[in-house]
């Protein structure tokens, strides 16, 4: 029976059961042995069940306050009726209530016997159910702490309160908790943790304009009032647009899922942040290839970390060399580099599925000999300290790290220090990226000047894109003749870099 326990002996006490989110919080309140405390008893001193009900409820009051005046000591929220605004917002305040107690509801005895007159007879106003008296207590004490807060927020409280318990409002955070284990299995860590934060800012939103996170609250009127909430609160348009974006997977998620009916309220709340964006852009310098001039200073510069000044080197000039991400580059291991039988033939460096950022990313990439002889060195060394292993790396100084735990993380931060220190502002708009640019209008340049292998759907085999043409994309080979390939890219340092740059390029040999 709800709040109360039957002794061996036949003496009822009244039971005070802790919420299991507040358990710790509880037992280092208490300092139990085990750091958790889930109910405290307290007799009341009867072996009769119905005066035990008559006692039940200021039992349970004493013991709810004892514990929160222990709570209240070391800091920590108290468990409910002495709500302080510096916890949680109302409206999460009573999400959370009324999903506690529906799980209470849910989990009543059926052994209830509800209390009868001197004849026997039962008041019909009185729960004729374990669970219809459960809910009966609860709501009366969801009114009582109602009433002791201000009109406006007392009667959201409420309204939200019996909403989520008569199951006419769904509750969100469980809902997000579920789309996140399911993401765990398909997305990327820092597309994860991404979706986490963006959750994190639109709890934030609702509580700051009282709105209680459920789902029949979220329309296309709020999603775009939180859009504007974003622009106003400094967020650039790529920044705004991922953040509409993880919303939108989240509710494409709740409808394959059953559990909203209703449209996305998030699709098309995208529609002119790409205009923005390119306003951003133009605001910072827009993203383009390095100039020669630049080119020429990174190339003969001196990182001045000694340790990785020659993996800032390598990588870089790779990048020129094959057109591949700083990623790709980074994760190159013994096992990645291709040595054809056939000696005139180009050396190769394969890009796997496991670093490619996208399906038409995994590509094996022919090395102008310019690159061969830095991936040759690095594979001696590689060899040379572990022997046979084939995932040995080439960049054993870029260990991997960040969200996504990438070995491209490390060199992009050193990358990032150098070309600021070499370029200062006048680099601004370029970054490592810069350099698949460079490939980009080498091959056209090349292409330009009579190399006719340096064809669009070569360069997007080499590059890692989709082909953009229908023809291209729908009938042309996914994988075209090496020697076609090695071709290009011969061609691209031959007759698409201009003289200085490939000289400053053999300068390193």
């Amino acid at each position: 029976m709800f709040g109360l326990r039957r002794a061996a002996s036949g003496l009822w006490s009244a039971r005070l059961s802790i919420p299991r989110n507040r358990w710790k919080d509880v037992g280092q309140a208490f300092q139990t042995k085990s750091g958790i405390r889930q109910d405290f008893v307290k007799s009341l001193q009867t072996k009769d069940k119905q005066e035990a009900i008559q006692r039940r409820d200021a039992a349970l009051a004493a013991l709810r306050s004892v514990v929160n005046e222990k709570l209240r000591e070391i800091g920590k929220p108290p468990l409910g009726g002495e709500w302080e605004a510096s916890g949680m917002g109302i409206t999460e305040k009573a999400v959370v209530d009324a999903l506690s107690a529906r799980k209470q509801i849910d989990q009543a005895s059926d052994a209830y016997e509800p209390v009868q007159d001197a004849y026997g007879n039962v008041n019909e106003n009185i729960p004729a159910t374990e669970q219809e008296h459960v809910k009966h207590v609860l709501t009366e004490f969801a009114a009582e702490f109602s009433e002791k807060l201000p009109p406006a927020e007392g009667r959201r409280y409420l309204q939200t309160f019996m909403g989520v318990l008569e199951g006419q409002e769904t509750p969100l955070d469980p809902l997000a908790e579920r789309w996140l284990a399911d993401a765990r299995r398909l997305v990327s860590t820092g597309l994860l943790n991404r979706h986490k934060r963006v959750l994190t800012i639109f709890w934030k939103y609702l509580d700051s304009v009282g709105v209680a996170r459920v789902v029949q609250k979220v329309d296309k009127r709020l999603a775009r009032r939180f859009r504007e909430w974003l622009i106003a609160k400094g967020k650039e348009a790529n920044t705004v647009n991922s953040y509409l974006s993880s919303l939108r997977s989240f509710w494409t998620w709740l409808d394959d899922a059953g559990e909203v009916s209703d449209s996305n309220p998030w699709s098309g709340m995208s529609g002119g942040l790409k205009k923005l964006a390119k306003k951003d852009a133009k605001a910072r310098g827009e993203k383009r290839p390095f100039t020669d001039d630049e080119l020429l200073l990174l190339l003969k510069g001196q990182p001045s970390s000694r340790q990785r000044a020659q993996m800032i080197k390598d990588v870089f000039r790779l990048g020129l060399l094959t057109g591949a991400r700083q990623n790709e580059l980074c994760s190159l291991t013994r096992g990645r580099v291709v040595v054809p039988d056939d000696p005139a033939e180009l050396w190769g460096v394969e890009v796997t599925e496991d670093v490619s950022k996208t399906e038409n990313s995994v590509r094996t990439i022919p090395l102008h000999p310019l690159a061969r002889e830095i991936v040759e060195r690095r594979l001696k060394d590689c060899t040379s300290q572990q022997a046979d292993d084939l995932d040995a790396p080439l960049f054993p100084e870029c260990p991997p790290g960040g969200e996504d735990n990438k070995r491209g993380w490390t060199f992009s931060k050193d990358f990032l220090r150098y070309r600021k220190a070499v370029l200062g502002d006048e680099g601004n708009g370029t970054d490592f990226h810069s350099t698949r640019r460079c490939f980009s209008t080498f091959m056209e340049v090349a292409r330009a000047n009579g190399v006719n292998a340096c064809t669009d759907l070569v360069i997007d085999h080499l590059i890692g894109h989709k082909a953009e043409r229908l023809a291209a994309n729908t009938y042309a080979a996914k994988q075209l003749d090496w020697s076609l390939y090695s071709e290009a890219i011969l061609g691209m340092v031959e007759k698409g870099m201009s003289e200085k740059v490939r000289a400053a390029m053999l300068d390193e040999r």
